[in-house]
């Protein structure tokens, strides 16, 4: 029975925005409802006075064309597009974009679509609840776990190390840790697959007492029993921490490091390194890069994580600097390009580029900027102002932009036309039935 104090509108979904959730207006206000389609009517319902929100249920659901590989579609926030053909969703996600490169004119621009849209996520994060509850977390609801036996976009190999770890759940009650008394101790299960190379990696999360609990030698026996990876990882961390793969480790089988390979070169990605989550895809980035990076004296990696980008292109330069706010990355990023490169100068520094103190070290590198190539893959959030106007004022030989948010490379962009110009740009799509893509741009100096 509803309270009296809801409002109560039938609404039906106008359109689908670019987040490919459908939309409609109740006078000004947007409203968005995951997982709908133009013509499903909706009984919406408006909750509170001073902090407003919404809930709906529909009264008309127009047929869907496209069926949902996944049995979760609808309940897990993972995916966003299943219900939408593919062609549909890359065309509602990448429109956005494509008209804000109007502004910018870019002399040549390029498109892809993903080859696949299942089967394709090298990494997955699954929560593990009280009842041998092993799942993602419900749409619109954090604390909600919706149970997941078999996930559509991740690998074969994945899908096949589920049921192994049901068993070893199975093996052990109340191993699971209960967020709301405190008990247990497994909190998350991760999925690691390398796409180019046969390695695997399966990472349990517990709480950082359970290493000095007896029950964990039984726990580890058992693990080399049933799970297949080639690297069964154990790691420990806050009880109250929502973190997967992050704290102390141990390797009870193979490696704390899963392998991949790209273009013939070996990486070591550490457990709880990152490392792209669709390499197939990702791979006509790189091409798109080799393609048009020049030769210079010098390559600045920003962002460079363990040095993915350095290890690729970094044989066309005598000296390479890299940069990132982790300090474990960036030592073995360091160590590993020395190993690579013996004959060239490699640098590898830890500082925030987000922060003032970070770009005053940067300026005191002494890196001759006008004969370098610059390769910035930064987070989401793109640039900060102050780093670009770093650049705008270092002019380099060549900028090569990579972002997992389009959207803010182009708010980035309008900074960097004061020193640089947009040459080429190829927008892509690693993250099929999500509404993210990835992009990258390539910017030569102006008045040079």
């Amino acid at each position: 029975m509803l309270p009296d104090s809801i409002i109560h509108i039938n609404k039906k979904v106008e359109g689908i925005s670019p987040n490919l959730r459908g939309f409609f207006f109740i006078k000004e206000r947007k409203i968005e409802i995951p997982y709908s389609l133009p013509g499903d009517v909706y009984n919406v319902y408006k909750f509170g006075k001073r902090k407003v929100f919404y809930k709906w249920d529909p009264t008309h659901l127009e047929p869907r064309i496209s069926a949902p590989q996944c049995a979760s579609f609808g309940e897990c926030g993972g995916c966003s597009g299943q219900h939408l053909p593919y062609s549909e969703q890359f065309k509602l996600t990448t429109e956005p974009i494509l008209n804000g490169l109007e502004n910018f004119n870019p002399s040549r621009l390029s498109v892809s679509p993903a080859d696949s849209s299942y089967s394709y996520r090298n990494r997955m994060d699954f929560a593990v609840f009280p009842g041998r509850i092993v799942g993602l977390r419900m749409s619109g609801n954090f604390r909600k776990i919706v149970p997941i036996r078999n996930c559509s976009i991740q690998t074969d190999w994945a899908n096949s190390e589920m049921p192994l770890f049901q068993k070893l759940l199975e093996c052990f009650p109340d191993l699971e840790y209960d967020r709301k008394k405190e008990s247990g101790y497994l909190k998350y299960f991760t999925l690691r697959k390398s796409v180019f190379h046969d390695d695997s990696m399966s990472i349990l999360t517990f709480t950082e007492d359970f290493k000095n609990e007896d029950l964990m030698r039984k726990v580890a026996e058992k693990a080399l029993e049933v799970l297949s990876a080639k690297n069964i990882v154990f790691c420990f961390n806050r009880k109250k921490g929502e973190i997967s793969a992050s704290g102390e480790a141990i390797a009870i089988r193979g490696n704390i490091y899963l392998i991949e390979e790209i273009w013939g070169k070996k990486f070591k990605i550490p457990f709880d390194g990152f490392f792209q989550p669709n390499p197939k895809e990702f791979i006509k980035i790189l091409e798109f890069i080799k393609s048009k990076i020049v030769r210079a004296e010098n390559l600045a990696d920003l962002f460079c994580g363990s040095g993915f980008f350095s290890i690729l292109f970094g044989e066309k330069f005598s000296r390479i600097l890299g940069i990132d706010i982790v300090s474990s990355s960036v030592s073995a990023g360091e160590e590993f390009l020395q190993e690579v490169f013996p004959d060239k100068k490699i640098e590898f520094l830890a500082f925030d580029l987000f922060h003032k103190k970070g770009l005053e070290k940067m300026s005191s590198a002494n890196l001759p900027w006008k004969d370098s190539v610059v390769i910035a893959d930064p987070p989401r959030s793109g640039l900060s102002p102050e780093l670009c106007t770093f650049l705008n004022s270092n002019p380099v030989s060549q900028l090569i932009y990579i972002s997992c948010n389009p959207e803010n490379l182009l708010r980035d962009a309008k900074l960097l036309e004061e020193s640089y110009r947009m040459e080429e740009f190829l927008l892509c799509d690693p993250f099929p039935q999500t509404p993210h893509l990835e992009a990258v741009s390539i910017f030569s100096p102006k008045n040079r």
